[in-house]
């Protein structure tokens, strides 16, 4: 059944199966402005030049806009991932917690932006809750653990553990999957876990019960694969705007949806708006070190090397069957971004003896000789 065309016409193309798409375009950036989202206050102080706030000003900026609740729920979701982590049950924290913290507040910090973006897009949806509370049927997870030799234990006794019938947070507070998460290895080889179960969730490849959105799913693609999010998910600095085509050309997770490209064309568009704003986290004023590395970003790196070289040595063709998020194994930019982190290991094992912290430095060394 056709539907009616919005104000601006329709958004129309095809997904990577060929499924053609015809979703009605109520907003344009270029037109319309942020108008829609007229709703939303303007929460963040956007004076002063771009690139003029240091990361740790930015960052308090952020957590301030941040209810105590979250904060606190936060805290608790932090210290029951440990606790089932020394049970089997959780994966190990990753090496700097307070990262893992600052983590979760972006991942919610970017749920209160998708919902003025998609307001503003003239698209409303309930994603309040997106990357935190994102619920799934057990047996979903079930059937795909029993595609995934690779996984690992504490993952595979977790799922064991559920009822089939069960739902499943497949969200940052859910703190068997949090730190997993935190840790994404981008590959589905043995290092996803989490990541295996999160993207049954609408704005990845989506459930029977929860079918892909594509709307979500591009709004969600231009703050992480730009990335327009500063060492969020994917571990990365900061990307400009202006990366948006190239993106939408190379990465798999897009690369072959047309339906998905026109939207985000939109979303990127509005986002800027937006963040000039304040209605969303301004990242156009954070002050971006070329130099800058943290234990979060390097044991990213590590994972997503050691799931490129896991690929190579197996021989493993994720082939035309595979989502375009589990290819991203293979997106040789990541993979060479992440080995050219890795060669500044030796600079920094050295700072870290410098500084006193040699449990610090032990594992980094370790990490820098695994692969010979």
């Amino acid at each position: 059944m056709s539907v009616p065309p919005g104000v601006r016409g329709y958004y129309e193309g095809t997904d990577p199966a060929g499924r053609t798409y015809q979703i009605p375009r109520h907003a344009d950036p270029k037109m319309d402005g942020t108008r829609l989202a007229a709703r939303h206050p303007c929460i963040f102080d956007v004076t002063g030049p771009d690139d003029s706030i240091s990361s740790a000003d930015f960052d308090a900026r952020i957590e301030k806009q941040v209810p105590q609740e979250v904060l606190g729920r936060i805290e608790r979701t932090i210290e029951a991932g440990k606790f089932l982590a020394a049970r089997g049950l959780a994966d190990a924290p990753p090496i700097d917690q307070r990262e893992w913290r600052r983590g979760m507040i972006l991942s919610w910090s970017h749920a209160r932006d998708l919902v003025v973006v998609h307001d503003a897009l003239g698209q409303p949806r309930n994603v309040a809750n997106h990357d935190m509370d994102e619920l799934v049927l057990a047996k979903h997870l079930q059937e795909k653990l029993a595609s995934t030799p690779n996984a690992h234990q504490w993952y595979r006794d977790y799922i064991g553990s559920l009822d089939e019938g069960s739902w499943v947070n497949v969200g940052f507070f859910n703190p068997n999957i949090s730190a997993s998460m935190y840790k994404w290895g981008d590959a589905k080889d043995g290092v996803q876990n989490a990541m295996d179960a999160h993207r049954f969730s609408a704005h990845h490849q989506g459930s029977p019960e929860h079918p892909i959105d594509w709307v979500e799913r591009a709004v969600n693609f231009v703050v992480h694969h730009i990335p327009r999010e500063h060492r969020g998910i994917r571990h990365e600095p900061r990307g400009d705007w202006s990366y948006l085509e190239e993106r939408l050309a190379e990465d798999p997770a897009i690369k072959n949806a047309s339906i998905g490209k026109v939207i985000a064309r939109d979303a990127a568009s509005m986002f800027q708006l937006l963040e000039r704003e304040g209605k969303v986290i301004p990242w156009q004023l954070l002050r971006v070190s070329p130099d800058e590395i943290t234990p979060g970003m390097v044991e990213h790196a590590r994972l997503v090397v050691l799931a490129a070289h896991r690929i190579s040595l197996l021989g493993v063709n994720l082939g035309p069957e595979a989502t375009n998020d589990e290819n991203e194994a293979l997106n040789p930019q990541r993979v060479a971004r992440a080995e050219a982190l890795l060669k500044r290991l030796p600079a920094e094992i050295a700072a870290a003896r410098a500084a006193g912290q040699d449990d610090l430095a032990a594992t980094y060394h370790e990490w820098f000789t695994e692969n010979g």
